[in-house]
């Protein structure tokens, strides 16, 4: 599996994507950044649980980098 979420509005210097993938390796959870873009690739066994994770995780990258800009 396959997904990617691209965030709009973004400047390649301010460097979004690697900002989101620091917040959500601080948080126990791999992601990988390309520019504004994020992927994200989970094994075939990952649990409905850590798939959940993932998401909250990301999700909360996003709010917190948004709050902070």
């Amino acid at each position: 599996m396959i997904a990617a979420v691209e965030l709009k509005g973004y400047d390649e210097k301010e460097r979004i994507g690697l900002k989101i993938y620091e917040y959500a390796l601080k948080n126990g959870v791999l992601i990988r950044p390309l520019g504004s873009v994020v992927y994200f690739m989970p094994p075939y066994i990952i649990t409905p649980e850590e798939l959940k994770k993932v998401f909250t995780v990301t999700r909360d990258a996003i709010k917190t980098i948004l709050r902070d800009s």
